[in-house]
């Protein structure tokens, strides 16, 4: 597949890498219509989240196909990732630990807190887990804002934005 760059510092590659893909020898290749919900992922939230929070984003779980999503343990057989409209990503690598100032969870809960207070982000599911945030967009509807914590053992609870900007 060739590169495309969907936003300044997004590439396609990142969404679409995968090593459940390729243990399986799943070809998870977006069609055009995901392609453009990425893009639209990371004009209106992954690139102005990155340049909020002055550091780099790193991109976990990005569009899967059916196969492959059907592959992932806790997958919902809606998922957004599917549409290219959702992405899993940390900020920064754990093993640069303390090297920002924060470590690896005040990191996340900061990116957490700057899509909700950032104006100029826009989010369809925003959904905070131990070691990742999921975050979704809607290209072409309405993007609900729901925000969401997941304790890691297929638990979750939905957050008022009050609750979700008290998170430590």
């Amino acid at each position: 597949m060739q590169d495309i760059h969907l936003s300044p510092h997004f590439e396609l590659h990142e969404f679409t890498e995968s090593a459940t893909a390729r243990r399986h020898g799943i070809e998870n290749e977006p069609p055009a219509e995901a392609v453009e919900n990425l893009r639209a992922l990371c004009v209106n939230t992954l690139e102005p989240l990155r340049k909020a929070l002055g550091m780099p984003l790193f991109i976990t779980s990005g569009y899967r196909c059916k196969a492959l999503n059907d592959r992932v343990s806790n997958h919902s057989t809606r998922s957004q990732h599917m549409n290219g409209q959702a992405a899993d990503f940390c900020v920064g690598h754990a093993e640069n630990e303390g090297t920002s100032g924060f470590s690896y969870r005040d990191r996340l809960v900061k990116a957490f807190r700057t899509i909700i207070l950032d104006e100029g982000i826009d989010y369809d599911q925003l959904i905070i887990y131990p070691t990742f945030i999921h975050v979704s967009y809607v290209r072409n509807g309405k993007n609900r804002k729901r925000l969401t914590k997941a304790y890691g053992n297929g638990k979750y609870c939905a957050l008022t934005r009050a609750d979700a900007l008290a998170l430590l």
